[in-house]
């Protein structure tokens, strides 16, 4: 496998929502670099990128995969990333290991309302991009349309590159606004012709304005355009590759991936304009050692640093973790250490891959990305150095998992399969989360939405043989009182032998929200012996933290023990505990307007981010919920809404909020604190607790 230097690589990766043709470009480019002899093809499962049986089927990208093909010399490597909301933690990994991306918009389809979540998360790492307006020949097909609407919704400046030559089914080629050349194509080859003459006043205008963005990137480029009105084609693609290096131009490509028109303009400027790993190399990590914040200056002569950013297990091959070498050089055989044990890591074989298939290569240099097998301390987000210079890259920043569903086998002693499955999934993808919730007896599953949950379940299944049943998590509400009462406890127990009594006196009193459980002792005079006293205290603990009223933990109250006797040979700890259990319940039925019990619900700060069209959907929903705005902020075009609302209202709201907003809109949420629960939910919740009560 030859190797190649920094300047001569190029890392991109296609983005875009589901249903632009995204993985059909990458066949296509595979296919006219001549790296494959035949087109792969999603519909009919053939695709080099969508291999995975499940991908397969769906017909749609689950899990990134990658190609890569060599372009005058130039190794460009490919990365196919998942289009759907729920599977892309991918995107994620994706845009710290690449230099470019190629964002995909279909012409007859223009900049749908899902391309903006893509998009804003895109620019918010401030990747260079190139926007490919894909399936130019479809029957509604719309060019000026589709510009505006990325002219009009997208920050920067997109500029076209290109001029199609016929629309819709007529599209048969494209005008090269860089070296004013028309090409039209037969079968995918394109053939030189002139200009069309419809086409001249409109290729004249659209130069000019590609030539004033190229120029705007340089003080020299302006200088010389406003003199002399023209840029030469070197000085143009200088003026891009400057421009989109710093984030601030977009060129617009346009291509017909199925009958590969444009197609081979695309990769030919991947290498012309997109900047390589050497283009601004230093890269900002931490020192794991110190824990102090970093630089690393990567080059191929300096020591190895790699980046584990995807791991995933095949069937044959076993576990494969891809790495992206940031600086020196990695070989077969080196020992590295990996930051997540500080452990040596001795590297096996690596390989390049086209798809599922491989190629051994020996050497990874600076800048490229290669597949490193069996791997065993090394998990994705983890850093691979050299010991004599300790490096961390960032780890991976994801979207916090908020789908959450409670789980179980459906068949009895496969509680342990089960984890060991899920475990095994999550090192593959780590965008979800497993919570086991004890007080709850509940164990959580949390993903990125319900599509995202069942294909986790599905996968499960096909894996380990365990089924699940899935139903709504319970929520950890909470018991506590506003009122003060006195109550006594006396339990007495004769059984022929050796009796049991105790006797207490408690004080109840409530305490201000976030204090949990105090026990005070006021006995005087020994009418409660010492020894007795902790076991007072250890059944009030244990009476409160299953429930009194409704089965969930009481909270912010004072016990207070001023009180009781004792029998100098029935009295035990046992005797005691029961006793305070016996006041407890007594006070809780029979003291119910004093102590004015009520329960309490977890409410959650929620973060909510979506575009300015959507705030009066997404707030009248809020309220719905029960929910109280805090506030709101700008984030360029999106709006965020800081909201409280209570977490029993927010089962299954990533959907909800998914489709509100046409895909747009994203959250997130931490616990904020405690309230009184409405009437209505409390008296809701009391009665399904006796209900359950008497059917066990």
């Amino acid at each position: 496998m030859k190797t190649y230097p920094m300047e001569k690589i190029r890392n991109v990766a296609l983005i875009a929502p589901h249903g632009v043709g995204k993985t059909s470009l990458a066949d296509a480019m595979l296919h006219v670099a001549g790296k494959v002899g035949r087109r792969g093809n999603v519909d009919d499962g053939s695709s080099v990128f969508d291999y995975h049986e499940d991908e397969i089927e769906r017909k749609q990208t689950i899990s990134a995969s990658m190609g890569w093909v060599d372009i005058g010399g130039t190794k460009v490597n490919i990365i196919d990333t998942p289009g759907v909301d729920d599977f892309r933690g991918d995107v994620y990994a994706s845009l710290g290991v690449i230099e470019g991306a190629l964002f995909v918009v279909k012409a007859d389809g223009g900049f749908e309302v899902a391309s903006e979540a893509i998009w804003h998360l895109m620019r918010a790492r401030k990747t260079p991009a190139f926007i490919v307006i894909n399936r130019m020949n479809k029957e509604h097909a719309k060019f000026d349309e589709t510009i505006a609407g990325i002219e009009n919704r997208l920050d920067g400046t997109p500029v076209p590159v290109q001029l199609p030559i016929g629309i819709g089914e007529s599209f048969r080629g494209f005008v090269d606004l860089i070296d004013m050349k028309a090409y039209e194509f037969d079968n995918g080859k394109p053939t030189a012709i002139d200009i069309p003459g419809d086409l001249s006043d409109a290729a004249a205008e659209a130069r000019e304005n590609l030539m004033n963005a190229a120029a705007e990137t340089d003080d020299e480029l302006v200088e010389k355009f406003l003199e002399e009105g023209e840029l030469a084609k070197d000085e143009i693609i200088a003026g891009l590759r400057s421009g989109v290096a710093a984030g601030t131009v977009f060129p617009i490509f346009l291509t017909a991936a199925d009958s590969e028109v444009g197609v081979q303009a695309v990769l030919q400027s991947i290498t012309d304009i997109m900047p390589s790993p050497a283009d601004g190399a230093e890269i900002a990590g931490i020192n794991p050692d110190s824990e102090q914040e970093t630089t690393l200056a990567g080059s191929a002569d300096g020591s190895a640093v790699a980046y584990a950013f995807k791991r995933q297990y095949e069937a044959q091959g076993g576990d494969v973790t891809w790495l992206r070498v940031f600086s020196g050089t990695v070989k077969s055989g080196d020992t590295l250490v990996s930051t997540r044990t500080g452990k040596s890591e001795r590297m096996g074989q690596m390989s390049v891959v086209l798809g599922k298939a491989k190629e051994k290569a020996d050497i990874a240099s600076a800048g490229d990305i290669v597949l490193a097998a069996k791997l065993k301390d090394t998990q994705t987000g983890c850093t691979l150095y050299d010991s004599s210079n300790p490096f961390m890259v960032p780890p991976i920043a994801y979207a916090t998992p908020t789908s959450a569903e409670a789980i179980r086998p459906t068949t009895a002693g496969d509680e342990d399969k089960m984890a060991t499955g899920l475990t095994k999934i999550r090192d593959e993808d780590p965008t979800f989360e497993i919570r086991h919730e004890s007080h709850l007896q509940q164990t959580l599953l949390v993903a990125q939405g319900e599509m995202h949950l069942a294909y986790i379940l599905d996968k499960l299944k096909k894996q380990t043989g365990v089924e699940v049943e899935r139903s709504r998590p319970r929520i950890a509400f909470k018991e506590t009182i506003r009122g003060t009462a006195e109550k006594q406890g006396r339990y007495k127990k004769q059984t022929g032998g050796r009796g049991q009594f105790g006797d207490v006196h408690l004080r109840f009193e409530p305490l201000p929200r976030g204090e949990g459980f105090e026990f005070v002792d006021a006995i005087v005079g020994g009418v409660v012996p010492n020894k007795f006293i902790p076991a007072v205290e250890k059944g009030c603990r244990e009476t409160l933290s299953t429930g009194v009223v409704a089965g969930y933990e009481m909270v912010d109250i004072r016990i207070t023990l001023f009180f009781g006797s004792f029998h100098q040979v029935d009295s035990s700890e046992n005797s005691f505990k029961s006793a305070a259990r016996v006041a407890i319940k007594k006070a809780i039925d029979e003291e119910v307007g004093k102590l004015r019990p009520v329960l309490l619900e977890p409410v959650m700060l929620v973060s909510i981010t979506v575009p300015q069209t959507y705030m009066g959907d997404v707030m009248g929903d809020i309220s719905t919920r029960r929910g109280q705005i805090q506030g709101s902020d700008s984030d360029g075009p999106y709006q965020v809404v800081n909201a409280h609302i209570p977490e029993d209202e927010l089962y299954q709201y990533a959907t909800t909020l998914r489709s509100m907003t046409q895909g747009t809109g994203t959250f997130s949420l931490e616990f904020s604190h405690y309230a009184e629960v409405p009437g209505d939910v409390q008296k809701r919740l009391i009665e399904d607790y006796h209900k359950g009560q008497t059917e066990e």
